[in-house]
C-alpha cells in the first residue's frame, strides 16, 4: 500500500521545540530544584520550560516564518526528555497537562501552523506501570510478554536482564511481535488525534521497531486524518523503509553527514559532496526525498555554531543549502539566534529570551532564506539539477514551471569567478558580484539567482578558481 506524503509537506518549514528548555509560562508547574534559566544544563534536572510556554511564543514563531512545530516526547515521564514514558495517555504535569496541548494545538491551527508530536513506541520507561507490574509479579504477570525479560528476578543492576534502548535500563523495549502491544500502541496513535487534533508523529529510533508496525501506524494516522505526515528517526540509510508504505518522510542525518563532511569538517570536495547527494538521492523514490526532514543538529547532536566554532559564514552556506535543496527544511530551537552547545545535554540549553544577546544578522538571515523558499516554487518543489562541483565550489539548480533557480556556494578560501551566461535576477547574495554575465564569489560567498523572463534556458556552467 502505497500512500503519498502529504501536500502541505512541500511548503513546510519546521521548527523543533525542546519543551522543558524553550520558555516556562507556568512557574507553578516546575520540578522540585529547578534549573536558573540561562545556567548550563544538566542531564537530570529542569529547566521549567512548559506548553503554555510554547503558547506564549507563537508570535515569535510565526514571524520567524516557520509553518510547522515538532515537540519532543511530552508524555508523562521522570525525566527531562521524556524518552521514558511513563503513560502514554497523559500529557506530563509539567508541560501543563493535557489541556495546555489542546490550547496549544488550537492556537497553533488557528495560524495556520501545524504540529507533530514524538511517538516513542520502541520502548518505555521503567515506571510505566505495565513494567512495573511485570517486575513485580514475573511471570504472573499479564504483561509479562509485552517485554523482553530473561529471568525472573528483573533487576536492573548491575546489568539490566531485560533488553533495552541502547543497554540503558530506565528504557525497557516492547515486545512488537506481540499483538497486544501494537494495539495497545496504536491506540496510543489513535487517542492523540482524536483528543488533540495533532498532524502527525515523528517515530523516534525507526529503525528498532518492527516494519510491519510502522506501516501499522502510519496507515493508522492517515485514517484518522489523511494529512497526517509521519516520519522516522533514521540514522543509517533506509532505502527499505519507502518501498512498502512504511513512511511519508525521515529525519535526514545521512544528508547532515555529508553537509558537515563538506562545509564544516572539509572531509571530501565538492565534487565528491555532489557524488554522495547523487548517492543518496537515488536511493529514495523521487517522492520521499520532497518529505525527507532535513535537519543539521537536533536535540541529540552538538549546535551547528559549535561545530563550525562560531563562522557565521559557515553557518550561512550550510543553511541555505538546507532551505534550497529538496525536502522538508528544519530549524532546531535557537540555532536562528546563533545558540551554543555541545553533545548532550549540552545542546538542550534555555532558550534566549534577551534580544540583546541574540546573533541579529543570523535571525535576518534565517528570515530571509524562509521567506525566499515561501515565495519560490522551484526551492520548494521543483526539480534538482546538478551544477558546477569543483574544489570548495557547489553549485545546483532547481526548476518548477517557469521557474528556475541557480544556487551558488563557494565553500572555499579561494574567490571563484563564474561565467553564468542569460540575465537573472539576484535573490539572494552574499560577498557576490555579478558583471555582465560574470558571477564572481568571494571566499565563503555565495548566491541565490532566478532566471529572468525570456532569458535563454541553456546557459553555460563554466568556472574557475583564482
Amino acid at each position: 500500500m502505497q500512500l503519498k506524503p502529504p501536500e502541505w509537506t512541500s511548503d513546510a518549514i519546521i521548527y523543533q521545540i525542546f519543551p522543558d528548555s524553550f520558555f516556562n509560562g507556568e512557574p507553578y508547574n516546575d520540578p522540585p530544584e529547578t534549573l536558573n534559566w540561562g545556567a548550563s544544563p544538566e542531564r537530570n534536572r529542569f529547566y521549567g520550560g512548559d506548553l503554555r510556554g510554547i503558547i506564549h511564543k507563537l508570535d515569535y514563531l510565526q514571524k520567524l516564518g516557520v509553518n510547522c512545530i515538532y515537540l519532543t516526547p511530552i508524555f508523562d515521564a521522570p525525566s527531562n526528555h521524556k524518552y521514558d514514558t511513563r503513560n502514554y495517555f497523559k500529557v506530563d504535569e509539567a508541560l501543563g497537562g493535557d489541556e495546555a496541548l489542546i490550547e496549544l494545538v488550537e492556537q497553533v491551527h488557528v495560524r495556520g501552523m501545524r504540529i507533530l508530536l514524538d511517538g516513542v513506541f520502541n520502548h518505555c520507561g521503567v515506571e510505566h506501570p505495565f513494567f512495573v507490574d511485570a517486575t513485580n509479579r514475573g511471570k504472573e504477570s499479564r504483561y509479562w510478554k509485552w517485554f523482553h525479560i530473561d529471568s525472573i528476578p528483573v533487576v536492573e543492576s548491575p546489568e539490566p536482564n531485560y533488553r533495552c534502548f541502547a543497554g540503558y535500563g530506565k528504557m525497557p523495549e516492547f515486545d512488537l511481535s506481540n499483538p497486544q502491544v501494537r494495539e495497545y500502541l496504536l491506540g496510543v496513535v489513535r487517542y492523540w488525534f482524536e483528543k488533540a487534533d495533532i498532524d502527525g508523529w515523528r517515530l523516534d529510533t525507526v529503525e528498532y521497531l518492527h516494519p510491519d508496525f510502522v506501516r501499522a501506524v502510519r496507515e493508522t494516522s492517515k485514517e484518522m486524518k489523511p494529512e497526517a505526515y509521519v516520519l522516522g528517526e533514521l540514522l543509517h540509510l533506509g532505502t527499505s523503509w519507502f518501498k512498502g508504505g512504511y513512511l511519508d518522510g525521515a529525519m535526514n542525518y545521512r544528508l547532515r553527514k555529508y553537509l558537515l563532511s563538506f562545509f564544516v569538517f572539509n572531509n571530501i570536495d565538492a565534487k565528491t559532496f555532489g557524488e554522495k547527494l547523487y548517492v543518496l538521492r537515488r536511493s529514495y523514490p523521487d517522492w520521499a526525498n520532497y518529505a525527507m526532514y532535513n535537519m543539521i543538529d537536533s536535540h541529540d547532536r552538538p549546535r551547528i555554531t559549535t561545530l563550525c566554532n562560531g563562522r557565521k559564514e559557515i553557518v550561512r552556506l550550510i543553511l541555505l543549502f538546507l532551505f534550497a535543496y529538496p525536502g522538508v527544511p528544519a530549524i532546531y530551537y535557537g540555532d536562528e539566534i546563533g545558540i551554543e552547545g555541545g553533545n548532550d545535554p549540552d545542546c538542550r540549553r534555555s532558550m534566549i529570551w534577551d534580544e540583546r544577546l541574540w546573533d541579529r544578522e543570523l535571525l535576518e538571515f534565517c528570515k530571509r532564506l524562509i521567506e525566499l523558499r515561501k515565495t519560490s516554487p522551484a526551492l520548494r518543489k521543483g526539480a534538482f539539477i546538478p551544477g558546477v562541483a569543483e574544489n570548495g565550489v557547489f553549485t545546483f539548480e532547481r526548476e518548477y514551471g517557469n521557474e528556475r533557480v541557480v544556487v551558488c556556494l563557494n565553500n572555499s578560501p579561494v574567490a571563484g569567478e563564474y561565467e553564468i551566461g542569460r540575465p537573472y535576477d539576484v535573490l539572494l547574495s552574499g560577498s557576490a558580484r555579478i558583471d555582465s554575465f560574470t558571477l564572481s564569489l568571494d571566499p565563503y560567498g555565495f548566491a541565490v539567482l532566478r532566471k529572468t523572463r525570456g532569458s535563454d534556458r541553456d546557459r553555460k556552467k563554466t568556472g574557475s578558481q583564482r
